[in-house]
């Protein structure tokens, strides 16, 4: 082992895994674009602090970096969708009924139950644990440190001890072990919860980035690349879409070409059926409306119409939204 003038350890091996995983990332992901750095920084989040948190616009990749990272370390997953009525942490775990007696657990619970299992047998077999990865989709729809902070304040412990003990009811009990990773999604919008101070201070936060040439790059090969390229630059500082608007763009337009249909009107639908309706806010959205009126002005009547009617309502209220 080599160290630093810093007494750091530097271990190559540990670079070699890396570099390996990174490859197989690429080779089992083939359409997913995005760069070596942001797997590297996940990769280093999940292995020191185990709990983070991926934001960006919606349809950047947040749940499918999650998801495609741990399939490629063979790690078990389970995906769990955030319910905007969670207020409580029984919401996530079970809890005790008082009329049989039985605690009822949750799929959730059971995963994290069988994290243990997995790491106290693979301790007693002396090989390495297998990681298992909870993915909590959207996770502030509901309030995180309402139904989540039992596991907030275990967490802490488990830095701090390795193994943490969460008390889900009287006389039932689970580990949190240090092959227990959580991940969580989050998209900003008004219909979402900030976080609190303890949710920050206990993850680590990773912006998936939104590139113009990670999108000019996916739209290479379409004819209608162009237009969708000068819309993106005019909405992205107000409303940005990621890739998965851009698929359903394309699969759209693609499919009515094989019915026959010209691109265009296609195109002027898709405008309309899927990237006004993130279009909102205030004088400050003024701008890309304007810019959006400008490129449809010929083309594109249907999707030129509604923006006009969305400019006149900021005009008139001081707000836009689609509906």
């Amino acid at each position: 082992m080599a160290t630093t003038s810093h007494n750091i350890a530097v271990h190559p091996e540990a670079g070699a895994a890396f570099d390996e995983l990174v490859e197989r990332f690429h080779i089992e992901n083939p359409t997913f674009r995005i760069s070596d750095d942001v797997i590297r920084r996940y990769y280093l989040a999940t292995s020191t602090r185990g709990f983070v948190i991926l934001c960006g616009p919606s349809g950047t990749g947040k749940t499918w970096l999650a998801q495609a990272y741990a399939n490629v370390i063979g790690a078990r997953q389970k995906l769990v969708a955030v319910d905007p009525s969670w207020s409580s942490n029984e919401d996530l775990l079970g809890y005790l009924s008082p009329l049989d007696g039985f605690y009822h657990h949750t799929p959730f619970s059971e995963f994290v139950a069988d994290s243990a299992r997995e790491w106290n047998a693979s301790n007693q077999a002396g090989r390495v644990a297998r990681e298992f990865h909870v993915i909590l989709d959207e996770m502030n729809l509901a309030r995180v440190e309402h139904y989540f902070s039992r596991f907030l304040s275990a967490m802490e412990v488990r830095t701090r001890e390795g193994i943490a003990r969460l008390d889900l009811a009287p006389g039932h009990t689970v580990e949190l072990t240090p092959n227990l990773k959580f991940s969580g999604t989050v998209n900003i919008d008004e219909t979402t919860h900030g976080f609190a101070d303890k949710v920050y201070d206990r993850a680590q936060i990773l912006e998936l980035p939104l590139p113009r040439e990670m999108v000019a790059a996916h739209m290479d090969g379409y004819p209608w690349k162009d237009i969708i390229l000068q819309v993106w630059d005019a909405l992205v500082g107000v409303a940005p879409f990621g890739f998965r608007v851009l698929d359903e763009i394309n699969a759209y337009v693609v499919a009515a070409t094989e019915i026959g249909t010209d691109p265009t009107p296609a195109i002027d639908e898709q405008l309309i059926q899927k990237v006004l309706p993130r279009l909102r806010g205030d004088a400050d959205a003024a701008p890309a409306i304007d810019a959006f009126i400008a490129l449809t002005n010929e083309r594109y009547p249907l999707s030129n119409a509604k923006a006009r009617s969305m400019r006149a309502e900021l005009n008139t209220h001081g707000f836009v939204t689609f509906f």
